[in-house]
C-alpha cells in the first residue's frame, strides 16, 4: 500500500470575512500514515487580509490573459505561478506545508467541508518548500475523495476472477447490472480537433501513446498483459463517443485529448466544426462507462493547446476564433467562489463522482509535447511497472519536468502544478486490476473492405490537411468528399487509410478500391477492375443486390451514392486514366445528394473530374515534423540517438517527403546500402 495521509478542514473550523465573503481563518488537520503515527497535527491559519486569498483564485484568469496577449509567454506565467506557490506556502498552508514535505513521498487525500468547496481547486501541491513545489517533493493530492460515510454506495464491476459479494447485493439501491469483464485490458483513446479550434498536431501524441503501450505489452514477461487499444483522431463526435462506449465489453481506460474551457470539452459536430460539450452532457455520454471504466484521462485545458515555433520559443497560444470570449469565460469561471480554480476542476470532479472512477486532469494549459510525454510515462509506470496511479503520476511528473528536450523543462513550476488526480478510486488504483490471460483479442468486425490497409501505426503532421479532409467526410459537411493529391511519397494513401479507419463507424459500409497494379507487375491486374469494384459494392450493400442487371452502371453509381457508404479510390488518376468509367462513377456519385462520401487519392488535382470536390494538396512536411518522424524509426532513430551524421544527411535529402524518409530507413541497416542511398539522393531544397 502507498504511504497516505489525510488533510482536512473540519466543519466549523473556518470563518468567512463578512465584508468580502472570503475565508479569513481556518484550521488544517493532518493525519499522517497510520503505521507511523496516530498523532494529528493541527495548524491554524490567520489571514491579515483576505484579498491575499483572492489573488490565488485569480491565477487561472491571469494565466489565460498572458497566453491570449502572446507578449509575455511562459516566463511571465512562470513568475505568476512562483508567486502563487510562495503565497500558498506562506499564508494558505503555513506550517502544514513543512509537515507535508516531511511525509513525502506521500499520497494526500484532501477532505473539505461543502462550505469550502472552492478550496479543492486551489493548487496546494504548488506550495514552495526549500525552493521546490510539494509536487516535486513527491506529495500527490487526490481530490474528490469523500469520507467513507459519504462515499458512493454503487458497487464496482467485479473482477474476472471474483464474483460480487452478498454485501454488495444488499445495498439500499437497486442492484446494478454489472458487465462481465474480458480477460484483457481495453483502452479507448480519442483525439478531438474540430476545424474551428486552434491547430495542434495530435498525430505525434497518438503515435507516441500507441508505441508506448505496444512496448508495454511486448515488455511484460510471459505475455501477461493483453491489451486492446483503440485510437481515433478525426471525426470524434458525440455519436462516436456514445457508440464506442456502448460496446458490451466496456473500456478500462478512456483517454480524451481535446481543447477545453472551464467545464467544457470541444468535440466535433457532424459538419466538422466545434461542438462544446458541457459537463452535464459529457456525463450523459459517459453514462455507459459507469461501474466499468477504471480511469479517465482528460488531457485538455481551458484555452486549447500551445504551439512551439521553429526556434523552440513559445509562440502565441492557439485559441479558437472567439479567443476573447474564451478569456472572458475563464474570468467568469473564476469570479464565483464555487467555480474558482482550474479549467477542468468541475468537469474532472463530476466525472470521478458520476463514474466512480479515477480521473487525471490538467489544471493549466501546457504544450502538446509536455502532455504527450507526461501521458505516455504515466501509462508506462502504471502498466509496465505496476505502480499505483498516484505513484505513476509522481514519477511521470518528475521525469517529464526533468526532460531537457521539452520546452517546459525551463518552466517546472507551471508543469508541476498542472496534473491533478480526482476520485476515491485514484488513491489505490493499479492496472491490471484483475486476472488476465492471453489469446486473441476482440477487434472491430471486418467491413468486407478486403484491400483496406491496416491502420497506420505511426502518423505525424498533415494536421490541416487531415482536418480539412475529415470535415469533408462528415455527414453534414455539405460536400460529397475530397481529393487528396501530392507527388509520390507524400502519403496520400496513408492519409486516406487513416481517414477511412477513423470514419468507419459513421458509414454502413466502406469500399476501398486499391491502387491499380502496373501492367508489368508479377501479379497481373484484374481483367476488369471496374466490374470488380461494382461486384464488391453489391456484396457489401444489401440495397444494391439484384439491381445490377436491371440498371445501367451509371444509374447504379447514383444508387451507390444514395447509400451510407464511404468509397475510397486510391490512385484515382491512374484508375480514371485506364478506364473512363471510374471518372464517370465519380461524377455520378458527386451529383447525387445523399449520405455517401467519396475520397480520392491522386498525384494530380484530377482536372476535369468532379470540380465540386474540395482539393486537399499534400505539400512537403516541415523540417521539425520530419525530424520527429525520424526519431520514431527503429534504425535511423537509433543512429540519431548515437549522434551520427547520417540522420542529418538523410533529412537534407528527403525535402519534406515522408516516403523518401521511409525509403532511407529501409537502407539504414547496412552501411554500404546507406551510402549508396545517400549517393543516389542529392540534397533537396525544403
Amino acid at each position: 500500500m502507498p504511504r497516505s495521509a489525510l488533510l482536512e478542514i473540519q466543519p466549523y473550523h473556518f470563518h468567512r470575512d463578512p465584508a468580502s465573503g472570503l475565508p479569513d481563518w481556518w484550521v488544517w488537520s493532518l493525519r499522517g500514515p497510520a503505521a507511523e503515527s496516530c498523532r494529528i497535527q493541527h495548524t491554524r491559519v490567520w489571514l491579515a487580509d483576505p484579498a491575499e486569498l483572492a489573488d490565488l483564485y485569480k491565477l487561472p484568469s491571469r494565466i489565460s490573459g498572458l497566453r491570449e496577449a502572446g507578449g509575455g509567454g511562459l516566463p511571465e506565467i512562470e513568475e505568476q505561478v512562483r508567486a502563487a506557490g510562495e503565497r500558498i506556502a506562506r499564508i494558505a498552508l503555513s506550517e502544514t506545508a513543512n509537515h507535508l514535505r516531511a511525509l513525502a513521498p506521500v499520497v494526500v487525500r484532501l477532505q473539505l467541508p461543502e462550505q469550502l468547496a472552492e478550496f479543492e481547486a486551489l493548487p496546494w501541491e504548488l506550495a514552495l518548500v526549500d525552493g521546490l513545489p510539494l509536487a516535486l517533493h513527491g506529495v500527490v493530492f487526490v481530490r474528490g475523495a469523500p469520507p467513507a460515510s459519504r462515499a458512493p454506495t454503487a458497487s464496482r464491476a467485479p473482477t474476472a476472477s471474483r464474483a460480487p459479494t452478498a454485501s454488495r447485493a444488499s445495498t439500499t439501491r437497486p442492484p446494478v447490472a454489472e458487465p462481465a469483464l474480458p480477460p484483457y485490458l481495453r483502452m479507448l483513446a480519442l483525439f478531438s480537433l474540430p476545424q474551428t479550434t486552434a491547430p495542434v498536431d495530435l498525430g505525434a501524441h497518438r503515435t507516441a501513446l500507441r508505441a508506448e503501450l505496444l512496448d508495454v505489452v511486448a515488455g511484460v514477461p510471459d505475455g501477461d498483459l493483453p491489451l486492446e487499444l483503440r485510437t481515433r483522431q478525426f471525426g470524434v463526435s458525440r455519436n462516436t463517443l456514445e457508440h464506442t462506449l456502448a460496446e458490451p465489453e466496456g473500456w478500462d481506460v478512456v483517454h480524451l485529448v481535446a481543447h477545453g474551457l472551464p467545464g467544457i470539452l470541444s468535440l466535433e459536430r457532424d459538419d466538422g466544426t466545434t461542438d462544446p460539450v458541457r459537463t452535464s452532457d459529457l456525463l450523459t455520454l459517459l453514462a455507459r462507462a459507469r461501474h466499468r471504466t477504471r480511469l479517465v484521462f482528460l488531457s485538455a485545458c481551458w484555452s486549447g493547446g500551445q504551439l512551439l515555433e521553429q526556434n523552440g520559443d513559445l509562440g502565441k497560444v492557439g485559441l479558437p476564433p472567439s479567443g476573447a470570449a474564451d478569456h472572458a469565460a475563464v474570468n467568469e469561471h473564476a469570479s464565483t467562489a464555487a467555480d474558482r480554480g482550474s479549467a477542468l476542476t468541475s468537469l474532472a470532479s463530476a466525472v470521478a463522482a458520476h463514474l466512480d472512477c479515477a480521473v487525471v486532469a490538467m489544471r493549466f494549459p501546457v504544450g502538446n509535447d509536455f502532455a504527450r510525454a507526461f501521458s505516455v510515462r504515466l501509462y508506462g509506470h502504471l502498466l509496465r511497472h505496476g505502480h499505483t496511479l498516484p505513484d505513476a503520476l509522481r514519477n511521470a511528473l518528475r521525469e517529464t519536468v526533468a526532460d531537457g528536450e521539452l520546452d517546459e523543462h525551463r518552466y517546472p513550476l507551471l508543469c508541476a502544478a498542472t496534473p491533478m488526480l480526482y476520485g476515491s478510486a485514484a488513491l489505490t488504483l493499479r492496472m491490471p486490476d484483475r486476472r488476465l490471460h492471453g489469446g486473441a483479442l476482440r477487434h472491430l468486425p471486418r467491413d468486407g473492405t478486403g484491400a483496406l490497409p491496416a491502420r497506420p501505426r505511426s502518423f505525424m503532421g498533415r494536421l490541416r490537411e487531415m482536418t480539412a479532409a475529415s470535415g469533408a467526410l462528415a455527414p453534414l459537411s455539405g460536400v460529397r468528399g475530397a481529393v487528396l493529391h501530392g507527388e509520390a511519397g507524400m502519403g496520400a494513401t496513408t492519409c486516406a487509410s487513416l481517414l477511412a479507419h477513423d470514419h468507419r463507424e459513421v458509414f454502413d459500409a466502406l469500399l476501398w478500391h486499391p491502387r491499380p497494379a502496373w501492367s508489368e507487375a508479377v501479379v497481373p491486374p484484374l481483367a476488369d477492375p471496374f466490374a470488380d469494384f461494382l461486384r464488391h459494392a453489391m456484396i457489401h450493400l444489401p440495397g444494391l443486390v439484384g439491381v445490377r442487371r436491371e440498371l445501367p452502371w451509371a444509374e447504379l453509381s447514383a444508387r451507390l451514392a444514395a447509400e451510407r457508404v464511404l468509397v475510397v479510390l486510391d490512385a484515382a488518376d491512374v484508375a480514371a486514366g485506364r478506364d473512363s468509367r471510374f471518372a464517370e462513377l465519380v461524377e455520378a456519385f458527386v451529383a447525387v445528394d445523399g449520405p455517401g462520401r467519396i475520397l480520392l487519392t491522386s498525384r494530380t488535382e484530377l482536372p476535369g473530374i468532379a470540380a465540386d470536390l474540395p482539393r486537399v494538396p499534400l505539400t512537403p512536411l516541415p523540417a521539425d515534423v520530419m525530424e520527429q518522424m525520424l526519431r520514431t524509426l527503429p534504425l535511423l532513430g537509433a543512429l540519431r540517438r548515437q549522434g551520427g551524421v547520417v540522420p542529418v544527411q538523410v533529412l537534407r535529402r528527403t525535402g519534406g517527403n515522408p516516403g523518401l524518409l521511409l525509403d532511407a530507413e529501409r537502407s539504414a541497416g547496412d552501411t554500404a546500402t546507406m551510402k549508396d542511398w545517400l549517393r543516389n539522393h542529392p540534397p533537396r531544397n525544403t
